[in-house]
């Protein structure tokens, strides 16, 4: 409530106080603006531009290079050290942080990754590139 009525207070304070004649010396210019729109490339990428450039496959690809049984068994063999957040792709803050925590805060976190992993084993691609220190 408290944060409700701090952003009513300042939008009522900018909207009686604020000075107006600033806004009056700035004009928009319709024209300039239609031909900057008119000569600015295209940045759209929709499923069909990407099909026939030939860019369909590239998340999928990546994903798909990463096993799912590789990362479980580093996982289990070598858990408390972070090898298997390597090799999904994480930072290297991440596996420090397994490392200087007794393997992941005992060996809880490493524990907890074998069974997500084992769960997800289809589709690990959450789990590709994670930089959060707890996976899940």
């Amino acid at each position: 409530m408290k944060k409700f009525l701090s952003i009513v207070l300042v939008l009522t304070f900018t909207a009686f106080f604020a000075d107006q004649s600033q806004a009056a010396k700035y004009k928009l210019n319709d024209a300039k603006v239609d031909a900057l729109f008119e000569t600015a490339p295209s940045a759209e990428m929709n499923v069909f531009n990407a099909a026939a450039v030939g860019m369909d496959n590239i998340i999928t690809e990546e994903v798909e290079g990463k096993d799912p049984l590789v990362a479980i068994l580093l996982d289990v063999f070598v858990g408390p050290l972070g090898i298997h957040r390597f090799y999904l792709g994480t930072k290297t803050l991440t596996g420090l942080g397994y490392i200087f925590t007794c393997g992941g805060i005992f060996g809880v976190v490493p524990f907890v990754d074998l069974i997500m992993l084992a769960i997800n084993y289809e589709d690990i691609s959450p789990y590709v590139d994670n930089p959060k220190f707890f996976m899940w």
